[in-house]
């Protein structure tokens, strides 16, 4: 039957219970339940690998920073703000370390935007841990 042939009584059988989505626009609806976290966590995680990567060739061939090394590369909220985590020997001073790579952070910053193809380089923010430093 035609819906413009349909009478009150027939859609009223059709409406005789309510649920959650009464109501709610079909197209509005499906745009929030479509998952895209996955494909953006995805090319995060590749940004992520793509910068520790970078960073592993970049930090020893610098003559001030031969004894750190790069742990992991994780989002500080999101890819516009990476945090570096960095090893340095237990007995190295931290505040001397964190001086020598706030002074080498624009160049790697540029070794970071030289490798990864984006719009906009990352901004590093480095966290240093004491460990064991192992160059990979």
């Amino acid at each position: 039957m035609p819906s413009s042939k349909r009478n009150k009584e027939d859609l009223r059988a059709y409406s005789a219970e309510l649920h959650p989505d009464d109501g709610i626009d079909p197209r509005e609806d499906k745009k929030h339940t479509v998952d895209r976290t996955k494909k953006d966590d995805r090319k995060l995680q590749q940004l992520c690998k793509q910068v520790a990567s970078v960073l592993r060739l970049v930090l020893p061939s610098l003559d001030v920073l031969t004894d750190v090394a790069v742990v992991s590369v994780v989002p500080a909220p999101n890819a516009g703000r990476l945090r570096v985590i960095v090893a340095a020997p237990d007995t190295a001073d931290r505040q001397h370390i964190a001086m020598r790579i706030e002074h080498c952070s624009g160049y790697l910053r540029w070794e970071v935007g030289q490798a990864v193809a984006r719009r906009r380089v990352p901004e590093l923010v480095f966290s240093i841990i004491s460990g064991e430093v192992t160059h990979e």
